[in-house]
C-alpha cells in the first residue's frame, strides 16, 4: 500500500452493517472495541501491588502470598515501590510447586490455601472462601499427618511474632480399616476431625466402576475383568446398579485363580462403599472448609487408591457450589506421573486443568521431583513455584517448559540463581502477570520475565519444622 493510500484511508462509516461486528474506530469517533484488555487484567494470576492499585476493583478477592525481593523481566525496574504479591483468588489457576526438602514448598502451598479459605484483613478480601480438597498418599510417612492438617490450627505467637485466631474447618477422611489408627496419629492436631472415607453407591456408574476395578486399555485385560466388561456394557452408562453387578459377576464361570483376583478386589472396593449418600466423601465438600483425603493403608494398594482419587476429584468437580474450589495433590510424584496404574488419574487431572476455566478449579500440585510430571501438565499450568534446588536434571527438564528470558552471562539466568535462594524464597514464573514498567503507569504482563519472591508468614500453624538434633 503506498504512502498516499495510508494518508486517505478513512474509518469505516457508521451505517456500515458489515462492521457492526468488527473491533475498530469508526467514523464519528466512537468505537466498539470490547473489553477484552480489561477481560485480561482480571484473570491475570499474579499482580503486584503495584499494579493492583492500578487497576482498582479489578480483583474482588485477592491475597497476599508474599513479597517481591526482584523482577527479572525487559523494560521493568528490579525493585518494586510497593513489594506486595498478590494471587487473583477469583480466577482459575494451576501452579506446579516444587523444590527440595526443607526449602519452603510446602510453607507456599499452605499460603496459598490460606489466601483460599481465611477471611483475614491481614491477607487480603476474600468474600467467598472457595472449598477445598487435599489429596494425600504416602506410605513412607505413616506416622505423620497431613501437613495440610496443620491449616486446623492457628499459628502461635513465637510462629507469627502476634496472636492468631485464624484457621480453617479441616476434615480427614481416612480408610476405615485404619481409623482408629488414623485418629491417635491426628490427635495432637486439636479441632482436626478424623472420620472414615465412604464412597456412596449411588455415586458410581459404569465408567467410574471400570476405573476401581483397575482397567487398563493399554494393558492385557485378566478374564474376570472382560467378564466385568461384558456385564458394565450390557447395564448401560445410566442404568448401573452395584448389587446387581455384584450379583451378576458372582454367575460368572471364572477359574479360581480369577475368581480369587476378583474376590480380592471387590472386598477391597467394599470396605469404601455406603449406601447412605450422607456418609459419602461428597457431604463434606462445603465453602471455607478444607478435606483431606489420607488413604494411607497397609490393606489397600496404590492402584485402589489412586483410582479412588480419580472418583474422588470427579465427584469435587460434580459438586455445585456458589463458590469457586481449589484442589491440592501433595507429593503429588507419588501418584501423579506416567505408571501404568497412575495413567488414568494423570490423564484426567491433565483434562481437569485443561478445561480449569470451566469448571472453576484452582489446581495446586506440590511436589518434590518435577521431571515425573508429565510434560502436559508442566506446559498447562499458570504459574510455577521453584524454590531451592540444585540438580542440573531438574533444571535441564524444566527448562524445557519455561518461557523465559536468559542471559547465560549474567546473574539474571534463573538456573543460576536457583541454587542460591534463601529458605522461602522462590523463583515464579507466570507469563501472565501484572506489574508496572518502568516507563509506564499501567499494568502489563510480566510475560517472559519472572520475579524472585518471598513467602508470607502463615496464619496457621506451621507443622512442617525440621526435626533437629539440638536447639540451642
Amino acid at each position: 500500500m503506498s504512502s498516499g493510500s495510508v494518508r486517505n484511508f478513512k474509518p469505516p462509516v457508521l451505517n456500515d452493517p458489515e462492521v457492526d461486528l468488527l473491533q475498530v474506530q469508526r467514523s464519528d469517533g466512537t468505537s466498539n472495541l470490547d473489553s477484552t484488555p480489561e477481560h485480561s487484567t482480571r484473570n491475570a494470576v499474579l499482580v503486584t501491588g503495584e499494579a493492583e492499585k492500578s487497576s482498582a476493583g479489578q480483583f474482588p478477592q485477592r491475597a497476599v502470598v508474599g513479597s517481591i525481593v526482584g523482577q527479572y523481566a525487559h523494560g521493568f525496574p528490579r525493585i518494586t515501590p510497593n513489594p506486595k504479591l498478590y494471587l487473583n483468588v477469583n480466577t482459575p489457576f494451576s501452579t506446579l510447586i516444587c523444590g527440595v526438602q526443607g526449602s519452603g514448598k510446602s510453607h507456599s502451598a499452605s499460603v496459598i490455601l490460606e489466601g483460599c479459605l481465611i477471611v483475614d484483613k491481614r491477607i487480603g478480601t476474600l468474600p467467598k472462601p472457595l472449598a477445598g480438597l487435599c489429596l494425600h498418599y504416602d506410605r513412607g510417612s505413616i506416622n505423620y499427618p497431613c501437613e495440610s492438617a496443620y491449616l486446623g490450627l492457628p499459628a502461635t505467637r513465637a510462629q507469627l511474632g502476634l496472636k492468631s485466631t485464624s484457621s480453617v474447618p479441616v476434615t480427614v477422611l481416612v480408610s476405615p480399616t485404619c481409623l482408629e489408627t488414623m485418629r491417635n496419629i491426628y490427635k495432637p492436631l486439636k479441632g482436626v476431625n478424623v472420620m472414615p472415607f465412604y464412597l456412596s453407591t449411588s455415586n458410581l456408574n459404569s465408567s467410574r466402576m471400570l476405573t476401581l476395578m483397575g482397567f487398563d486399555e493399554s494393558a492385557i485385560m485378566p478374564l474376570y475383568l472382560q467378564r466385568a466388561m461384558t456385564i458394565l456394557r450390557s447395564m448401560g452408562a445410566d442404568r448401573f446398579n452395584y448389587n446387581a453387578f455384584k450379583n451378576k459377576m458372582s454367575k460368572e464361570p471364572l477359574n479360581p485363580g480369577q475368581k480369587s483376583s476378583y474376590k480380592m478386589r471387590i472386598e477391597m472396593l467394599d470396605s469404601y462403599l455406603t449406601g447412605k449418600k450422607s456418609s459419602d466423601v461428597s457431604s463434606y465438600f462445603k465453602p471455607g472448609h478444607l478435606i483431606i483425603v489420607d488413604l494411607r493403608d497397609p490393606f489397600t494398594n496404590s492402584s485402589l487408591v489412586i483410582a479412588l482419587f480419580e472418583i474422588i476429584v470427579g465427584l469435587f468437580v460434580e459438586r455445585h457450589m456458589e463458590t469457586g474450589k481449589v484442589l491440592l495433590l501433595d507429593e503429588a510424584h507419588k501418584y501423579l506421573n506416567s505408571d501404568q496404574c497412575s495413567a488414568r488419574f494423570t490423564e484426567s487431572m491433565t483434562s481437569l486443568i485443561r478445561q480449569q476455566r470451566h469448571f472453576g478449579m484452582r489446581t495446586i500440585i506440590s511436589t518434590q521431583e518435577p521431571t515425573v510430571v508429565p510434560d502436559a501438565i508442566l506446559d498447562l499450568v499458570s504459574f510455577l513455584v521453584l524454590h531451592r534446588f540444585s540438580s542440573p536434571t531438574w533444571i535441564k527438564h524444566l527448562s524445557k517448559h519455561i518461557s523465559v528470558d536468559q542471559d547465560h552471562e549474567t546473574d539474571s539466568d534463573w538456573s543460576r540463581m536457583i541454587s542460591r535462594l534463601a529458605l522461602g524464597e522462590a523463583i515464579v514464573v507466570a507469563p501472565t502477570a501484572l506489574s508496572i514498567k518502568s516507563d509506564s503507569i499501567s499494568s502489563e504482563p510480566l510475560a517472559t520475565g519472572f520475579f524472585i519472591t518471598r513467602t508470607r508468614k502463615r496464619l496457621t500453624y506451621d507443622g512442617g519444622a525440621s526435626i533437629v538434633a539440638y536447639k540451642p
